[in-house]
């Protein structure tokens, strides 16, 4: 009897533990926000993608994270912004926009993918018909901001407010 306990007790720690291990955590949070807030001031948008690629390639448990897809797919559609030629752009943009996309519908409601993709939508040019969420966005980057939600990221509090106010004034 014991020993079928202990069989049972073993089979749903090691059914639980992919969820449990399969987790952004706060650190990595702080890590990606710095690296984005680097892309956006210093033209470090290939070093901010080349940081997410290893990491999510590197580590097992951010393989299918939407938090990893997100912070990488914008790097490279920041990438895509900054590119010389139209057609490497636009190529740029359509390889990686979906996956912008897909990270948000696994978390629709998490304010940092809001956030990144409300900085692509305001950036990227009217011709790509990327804007249909820039309200929808704010509002949740907003609403986390009321909440607290960046509260323990100082420095990306005040980053994102930065960033409101700059859209309220264009």
């Amino acid at each position: 009897m014991r020993l079928c306990l202990t069989l049972a007790w073993m089979s749903l720690a090691f059914s639980l533990a992919p969820s449990l291990v399969a987790q952004t955590t706060g650190d990595d949070l702080l890590r990606w926000r710095g690296w984005y807030r680097e892309a956006t001031t210093a033209e470090g948008a290939s070093a901010m993608a080349q940081r997410m690629a290893i990491e999510r390639d590197t580590r097992q448990d951010l393989e299918a994270d939407p938090l990893a897809q997100g912070f990488l797919a914008v790097a490279q559609l920041m990438i895509a912004d900054h590119a010389w030629n139209p057609v490497d752009k636009l190529s740029q943009f359509l390889d990686w926009q979906p996956e912008l996309e897909a990270s948000l519908a696994a978390r629709p409601d998490d304010p940092d993918l809001a956030f990144l993709r409300l900085g692509v939508q305001t950036h990227a040019p009217a011709l790509l018909n990327y804007f249909s969420e820039v309200e929808a966005d704010r509002s949740l980057v907003e609403a986390g901001l009321a909440s607290g939600y960046w509260r323990g990221d100082p420095t990306h509090t005040d980053f994102v407010r930065d960033f409101l106010t700059y859209l309220k004034s264009h």
